[in-house]
């Protein structure tokens, strides 16, 4: 039987708790204050200091498109290992462990396509989008901690180490703040990307930390 160290329960009981809070964020959202979106107040507070911006949507269009191209690096890096060691169980576990975690992440980005909570604030070339929760505030919350535990799993530069987490960082906060910006979604769409994203982030980490490396 395999026994967790007390880092890992805290991560996996970090990661359980938001995936809970993002059910019941979710109920809140889809029965409380409806009226054309839920937390209407809320929601339309923000709209309106907020407004739409098209520099901050492609902004964040393109942060998007790079943490896309980083997973799939990870991804293609998982091939060559593959292929030069013959045998799926033994490329890095904690590559396996992120392919899981990213194919939540797009399970759940599937499922409230068809179970419509939110639409966007304006119509999208003349039809209605989904908007619940927000796909770029999850990916950015759910991948970005994902690449900088790589960063720190491969690179032996302490320096580099650094630098490339701080730099990481930043466009965590950038995403995720610019992605509110630009109007494109209401507040709580965001808000639930990011508790969902943090409860598969913290999931990850509790089941890969005990691999951790200096």
């Amino acid at each position: 039987m395999v026994q967790l160290s007390r880092r890992q329960k805290m991560w996996l009981i970090a990661g359980a708790t938001c995936c809970a809070l993002f059910i019941v964020f979710t109920l809140v959202v889809a029965f409380v204050d409806v009226d054309q979106v839920g937390l209407s107040h809320l929601n339309q507070f923000f709209w309106q200091h907020c407004g739409k911006n098209v520099v901050w949507e492609r902004i964040t269009d393109w942060l998007g498109y790079l943490t896309i191209l980083a997973v799939l690096s990870l991804i293609a890096l998982q091939i060559v290992q593959f292929v030069r060691r013959k045998s799926l169980a033994r490329v890095d576990r904690n590559l396996l462990v992120m392919d899981v975690v990213l194919a939540v992440m797009v399970g759940v980005y599937a499922l409230f396509e068809f179970v419509v909570v939110n639409c966007r604030p304006e119509l999208v070339n003349g039809v209605a989008k989904a908007s619940y929760p927000s796909s770029h505030a999850m990916l950015f919350t759910t991948v970005l901690p994902l690449l900088i535990w790589q960063l720190w799993f491969y690179l032996k530069r302490r320096p580099w180490q650094i630098v490339l987490t701080v730099l990481m960082s930043v466009l965590l906060v950038l995403g995720i703040v610019g992605r509110l910006l630009s109007g494109v979604h209401w507040f709580t769409d965001i808000l639930a990307g990011i508790i969902i994203g943090c409860g598969l982030a913290c999931l990850y980490v509790g089941l890969t930390v005990c691999e951790y490396r200096q």
